[in-house]
């Protein structure tokens, strides 16, 4: 088998990206093959709900017989088969399912669960989009999601004459503070980061909590470092800290990276 050569499209670049070290392996083998460096900064930290929330999603959907059900995220799909499993696939299979975004019809897809419809956003905003396009008046809709989530797209999705039902699968709650903290504190100070990378709201919150408690100095992020955005819900809570950002026009860890090879 011949060697890998790294493309160098960042290379001697410090990527930085709010995941763990497990959820971010996709990225850091990324940056790694484009010449780079990556450092995965762990922010949160997925809480489920437990059973009854899973209960209530099936008990709705069996009850009420939605049009459509929408997965945000690949975390609502592991969550709810970890807690509901195969019996989850087959209710399923009486509605139409959406996947925002790739990775999460991926993982729909593992459970033997047929998505059939993936916005081209992939973002509250896309499913938005995608079903303004559907004469969705009187449709009924159910989202398993995160406490945390926005709720652009409850209101949004009402306002074109929908029923949503949201059911709260799971919370996210800021991450211990791990080593790698220390560093990237370190490296952001000297200005050896080049870019860092925000993969949600949640993130953007627990990242700044976690940066007051380790930083020793009075840094304005963007003035530091390039800062991208996945999106524009996560956009917005920058801005909400008065900082400025890029956002990816894909609304993908792919897009992202694509953005950072093209600003830093």
């Amino acid at each position: 088998m011949g060697k890998v050569t790294a493309m160098l499209g960042l290379k001697n670049k410090i990527i930085a990206i709010t995941r763990n070290e497990i959820n971010g392996r996709e990225f850091s083998n990324l940056v790694s093959r484009q010449g780079g460096r990556a450092i995965a900064l762990p922010t949160i930290e997925i809480v489920s709900k437990g059973p009854a929330a899973a209960k209530e999603f099936l008990s709705k959907l069996q009850k009420k017989k939605h049009d459509y059900c929408a997965f945000m995220s690949p975390q609502a799909v592991r969550i709810l088969f970890n807690l509901a499993g195969r019996r989850a696939a087959l209710m399923l299979k009486a509605t139409k399912v959406i996947a925002v975004g790739p990775k999460t019809r991926d993982s729909l897809q593992e459970h033997g669960v047929i998505v059939n419809l993936v916005p081209k956003q992939f973002s509250s905003m896309g499913l938005v989009n995608l079903l303004s396009t559907m004469n969705p008046a009187g449709k009924r809709i159910i989202i398993p999601r995160s406490s945390a989530a926005d709720e652009f797209a409850t209101r949004a999705l009402a306002d074109l004459g929908m029923e949503v039902d949201e059911i709260l699968l799971y919370s996210a709650r800021t991450s211990p503070i791990t080593p790698v903290w220390d560093e990237f504190s370190d490296l952001l100070l000297r200005k050896k980061v080049d870019a860092v990378i925000f993969t949600s709201a949640s993130s953007v919150i627990s990242f700044f909590e976690i940066l007051s408690k380790v930083s020793t100095g009075d840094l304005r992020l963007d003035n530091q470092v390039n800062v991208i955005s996945i999106g524009p819900l996560t956009s917005k809570e920058l801005k909400k800290r008065k900082v400025t950002c890029f956002e990816a026009d894909e609304h993908t860890i792919r897009g992202t990276l694509e953005l950072a090879k093209q600003i830093v």
